[in-house]
């Protein structure tokens, strides 16, 4: 029995380095599966032009690459369980997606198998074949074997469709062969399509309460979980950390969900923490031109956080908004990134014919230094509103220029007592500066 365990390990460690020929430990499809097409692409072109017995040698080739790839992928899928369930420590989307691989490896037994054949019978005789055998009679032959791997239904009702008989023992070796690996992936397929549905069903469930379990299963989660986020019939604090995970997957097909969601209140939040965790930019700039004002603003917040200056070719967009309160976070974006540049775009909202806004966009100003923004600044001295009045002589104190003095000289005789209070601090300010030797 050792010696048997010995074998198929070391049968099963010889498939797993066979199948690294065909790119199966890439992590990027394409150029994965541009190795795999290249591969083929060689075998059946040798098949078909080179001698026979060069075709044959590299018809194998592939057909053991078929097995080594779905064996592959099987030994990814247990390793992406594993780590599921906490049992290993690693990155599920570091890993090859081998799925759609394993697949495409599986669709060349429509056609290597019927050349197997063919070209094994050239050789060495194998078959009891009918007059005029072509291309067509060994297709018909390979799909004989693959229906027999089923339920066999053709020899219950005796029906055939190839006149391709066994004769030799070799070609019934060779048929038994076949239709062993056939049922072998069949098998293999079924258990591990169960085992995957399984394992996304299990973390999926518990995401309500341990986001780390679907971040563990990765991308492949983010469906499920999409869905799950946006069941109405589910907990607030259910859907809050079902949010929470797709976030942590950080997975760009999920940014369109969590950004419907920003529309509801209570999960706004929690979906705005989470598009900054993603950063997917094409989706927040998608977003920002939304129907719905509580998905602009969120849209703008999360732009602002991840604190790119790109982005703020879109804010410039959003500080034009029909509604105050995107206004106002995109001016608090634009505060947070605090490019000397976007000192124009913060100019334009001290402006503004609401407050709230104009009060945030001379906010922004305290993030900044130089004549440039000392001069929007001192334009917001004269506002209307008591409030801008006084956070304008108190950001004012940040700038050691001559010029801010008779400003604020002005402001201490202000009809307001709570802007002539902050004016004078400004300017005790300054002039503790001047006598500490500051400036």
């Amino acid at each position: 029995m050792g010696k048997l365990i010995t074998i198929f390990r070391s049968i099963d460690e010889f498939l797993s380095n066979y199948a690294k020929l065909f790119g199966v430990g890439i992590v990027n499809p394409l150029p994965r599966h541009a190795i795999f097409v290249l591969a083929y692409g060689i075998i059946y072109t040798s098949a078909i032009f080179a001698p026979n017995i060069i075709g044959f040698v590299a018809l194998w080739i592939g057909y053991v690459g078929v097995l080594a790839i779905g064996r592959a992928w099987a030994q990814n899928e247990s390793l992406r369980t594993k780590i599921a369930k906490k049992l290993q420590d690693q990155d599920p989307d570091g890993l090859p997606d081998l799925r759609f691989t394993a697949g495409l490896a599986a669709i060349q037994m429509i056609l290597i198998v019927p050349m197997i054949l063919q070209i094994s019978h050239s050789i060495f005789d194998l078959f009891d074949t009918p007059p005029q055998t072509t291309w067509k009679t060994w297709a018909l032959f390979g799909l004989d074997l693959l229906f027999r791997s089923f339920l066999d239904w053709s020899e219950v009702y005796d029906i055939h469709i190839s006149g391709v008989k066994l004769s030799a023992i070799g070609g019934r070796n060779l048929v038994m062969f076949i239709l062993l690996s056939i049922d072998f992936m069949i098998i293999q397929t079924v258990i591990r399509i169960i085992s995957i549905n399984k394992t996304i069903q299990e973390g999926v469930a518990v995401a309500g309460k341990d986001p780390e379990m679907a971040f563990r299963l990765g991308r492949r989660a983010t469906p499920k979980l999409s869905e799950m986020a946006m069941d109405e019939k589910n907990d607030v604090s259910v859907r809050i950390k079902t949010i929470e995970a797709i976030g942590m997957i950080g997975d760009s097909t999920g940014a369109q969900t969590l950004i419907e969601l920003l529309d509801n209140e209570k999960l706004h939040n929690a979906s705005t923490a989470s598009l900054v965790m993603i950063g997917h930019f094409d989706s927040l700039f998608t977003g920002i031109k939304h129907e719905k004002p509580l998905v602009r603003r969120g849209c703008v917040t999360a732009l602002g956080r991840l604190e790119d200056s790109i982005a703020n070719e879109i804010l410039a967009e959003a500080i034009k908004d029909n509604d105050p309160g995107v206004r106002k976070h995109a001016y608090q974006a634009i505060g947070r990134i605090a490019h000397p540049s976007d000192i124009p775009l913060l100019t334009y909202g001290l402006t503004d014919e609401d407050f709230e806004v104009r009060f945030t966009a001379l906010k922004q100003f305290s993030n900044f230094t130089g004549d440039v923004a000392m001069r929007a600044v001192i334009t917001t001295v004269n506002d209307k509103s008591a409030g801008i009045r006084r956070l304008a002589v108190e950001i004012l104190a940040r700038y050691p220029n001559p010029a801010v003095v008779p400003i604020l000289a002005k402001a201490m005789e202000d009809s307001d007592s709570d802007v002539a209070s902050a004016a004078k601090r400004s300017i005790d300010h300054l002039e503790s500066l001047v006598k500490g030797g500051v400036v």
